[in-house]
């Protein structure tokens, strides 16, 4: 049921748009859209927390003011290990080439939550007609997936925007889980669970507020016993990440 709920989440597509910097050493032309951050020196990003390879310049700028903006906002902190969950997740059987390239704790130690910068695989074409003549351009785009570790087990859940069209299927099929004492969160969100006892439990008043409070139309949260985790299809922004990171640290507080 979740799976099929999610078809429709797909990954947003990368911004095309010529790179024009004079710190690189070869001479740009209008076919070299996509240049690679090997070549992008910098004398800062040896200490950088990502990984740039196959980025384009307007990414890794992205990619820094993001970190930047994290630093100034939050106690950011380096995981010893690598915590990737986004396999297990059915959010993310639409993008199953996705991979890791850092990971930021945020107010670490004391919440525990954390951003996953997940680097997802692209190609471009310039020249030629018919595959012949033109040049073939691979690189990677970021987004940011925000994850929490919660007090409770809430089961499994999808928590999303409500649509028109779930509000047709549901009188058709009565699968939502509902909220007797909370009508506009039951007219704002798309909620399904496995074990709606669960899931009830730990959806406390407190947590319905937040979510309602901070969940942007294109965010989506799925939640695995006492793993949850929010994902947005925008590219890396850093408005929008330091938004997730607020966002998750209030979830990771729920009791």
């Amino acid at each position: 049921m979740i799976s099929k709920d999610l078809r429709s989440f797909e990954t947003a597509k990368p911004s095309t748009r010529p790179l024009k910097n004079k710190q690189y050493r070869v001479k740009l032309r209008k076919s070299d859209v996509f240049c690679l951050s090997v070549i992008y020196k910098r004398t800062n990003m040896k200490n950088f927390p990502f990984d740039t390879v196959r980025l384009d310049a307007d990414e890794v700028k992205s990619l820094e003011g993001t970190y930047n903006a994290l630093k100034a906002k939050f106690n950011i902190g380096l995981p010893k290990n690598t915590h990737d969950f986004v396999n297990k997740f059915e959010i993310f059987n639409n993008n199953p080439d996705a991979k890791l390239g850092g990971t930021l704790l945020i107010n670490h130690p004391e919440a525990n939550c954390y951003l996953n910068f997940v680097k997802s695989g692209y190609s471009y074409s310039s020249g030629g007609r018919g595959g012949n003549g033109g040049q073939s351009f691979e690189y990677d785009k970021y987004q940011i997936w925000a994850f929490a570790t919660l007090n409770k087990d809430f089961g499994r859940v999808l928590i999303r925007p409500e649509t028109f069209a779930d509000r047709i299927l549901e009188i058709v099929h009565p699968t939502e889980l509902r909220f007797p004492d909370d009508k506009s969160f039951n007219e704002s969100f798309y909620i399904v669970a496995n074990d709606p006892e669960k899931a009830k439990a730990g959806m406390t008043q407190y947590c319905r507020d937040v979510i309602t409070e901070m969940m942007y139309k294109d965010f989506a949260i799925e939640i695995i016993n006492e793993t949850l985790v929010i994902r947005t299809n925008q590219p890396i922004n850093a408005d929008e990440a330091v938004h997730l990171a607020e966002f998750v640290s209030k979830l990771s507080e729920v009791k």
